[in-house]
């Protein structure tokens, strides 16, 4: 419908005589649909019909001469060029900078009425006596740890052994010789004496 209206052109104001439903002055106001607390599908449905777009790409058809044709939904299809189909396009866009939400009458920010309209905050619940001198908030950044970065950038439990069980970290060991040492003591040999030395390719000890 928004496609439909001519640019430049006021849209006359029109009155629904269906109950709680109403257009006035460009603005419609639509309160004839309910849904229950616990209807999490009826509230899915609600809020994708809320927050659908203003034309359809479905609706939207490319004729062969370059002009564009929209159906809508209710109504005649129409037909228009390309050149006119942005600008009713760009006329939909919300302003730069600006809240997508607009209130108006006694709800408009600087409106007299306001605070009357507004609900009113919830009494402020008594500070408790203090017992002693509140510390000071850390200003550090609590560091995630190897096991929870492994989780949610590969979705790997590393700390999960294949018996069942749950691994623990005992010891951190930054170079080679303290870890083998470590090793060592808890009966395990290295890894190194696990893999046969390195040798050298085969070509070199064929003759020639």
């Amino acid at each position: 419908a928004a496609l439909q209206r001519p640019l430049g052109v006021e849209v006359p104001s029109t009155r629904h005589r269906r109950r709680r439903v109403a257009v006035l002055e460009g603005f419609s106001l639509h309160a004839n649909t309910a849904v229950h607390g616990h209807d999490r599908a009826g509230l899915g449905r609600l809020c994708r019909y809320g927050a659908r777009g203003p034309v359809s790409e479905a609706r939207l058809e490319k004729l062969d001469d370059g002009r564009y044709r929209y159906s809508p939904k209710k109504g005649a299809a129409f037909t228009v060029t390309a050149a006119v189909l942005v600008k009713r396009l760009v006329a939909l866009l919300p302003p730069p900078n600006r809240h997508l939400t607009s209130f108006h009458g006694v709800f408009a920010p600087n409106a007299r009425l306001r605070p009357l309209a507004l609900a009113r905050p919830p009494p402020e619940a008594p500070e408790p006596p203090r017992t002693q001198a509140p510390s000071a908030p850390s200003t550090r950044r609590q560091r995630i740890d190897w096991a929870t970065l492994h989780r949610r950038s590969f979705g790997t439990e590393v700390l999960r052994c294949p018996c069942g069980g749950t691994r623990t970290v005992n010891a951190l060991h930054a170079t080679r010789k303290a870890a083998e040492e470590r090793l060592a003591q808890l009966g395990i040999r290295p890894p190194s004496l696990l893999l046969p030395p390195p040798t050298a390719p085969p070509q070199l000890a064929l003759g020639v």
